[in-house]
């Protein structure tokens, strides 16, 4: 029986299948396809807005894939997976997740750390990452669920715990990213594919 899901299952929205693609939309997932050819689910569900998806995953790989962010790569992937989990994106929760746990190097721990998102412990549980951590955290709470409320002192408190102004900035980044995709994700209603975490990407 063939597992894989049809392309009128991928999202709620009309999806354009790779084969049947022509113009700026084949250009765009020529772009982003893995390492098998094939597109994940997430760009498939925005066939509607081509010029929209090489944009989108530019940005994605510069705030989270690129070399010269300041911030360790399981702590952005950290953020990034607290913000879907706050946003109820399960999608983006398992393959940001997964990005971690590959990054932390520690699946015993790490597992602790997602089970302390999930229940909303981790101001106890991160404390051995460090209080930075920990802050950041909570900026990231608060930036993702009361937008409305941020204040300059935010920034203040990040800093008084030791990051700088290019590491705040990354930090908003990811958290302000992460709001939008999983917002998209889950208005689009955009089911997971088979592929978690880096297991196809380039």
């Amino acid at each position: 029986m063939d597992t894989k899901l049809k392309h009128n299952d991928i999202a709620w929205v009309k999806v354009i299948d790779q084969k049947k693609a022509t113009g700026s939309l084949r250009k765009a997932y020529e772009s982003v396809k893995g390492r098998d050819g094939t597109v994940e689910n997430l760009y498939l569900a925005m066939s509607q807005t081509p010029e929209v998806i090489k944009p989108a995953d530019d940005h994605y790989l510069a705030i989270l894939h690129n070399p010269n962010s300041p911030l360790v790569p399981w702590f952005a992937e950290l953020i990034s997976t607290y913000v879907a989990i706050l946003c109820g994106s399960e999608y983006a929760f398992l393959n940001h997740g997964e990005n971690f746990e590959f990054y932390y190097q520690n699946r015993k721990r790490s597992k602790v750390i997602l089970t302390s998102l999930h229940e909303e412990t981790w101001c106890e549980t991160l404390r051995p990452e460090g209080e930075h951590i920990v802050e950041a955290l909570k900026f990231s709470q608060k930036l993702t669920l009361n937008p409305a409320k941020m204040h300059k002192k935010d920034i203040a408190d990040l800093r008084d715990v030791g990051f700088d102004d290019e590491e705040i900035s990354y930090i908003v980044q990811i958290v302000s990213s992460f709001a939008y995709w999983s917002r998209m994700i889950n208005a689009f209603g955009t089911k997971i594919g088979e592929n978690i975490g880096f297991s196809n990407t380039k």
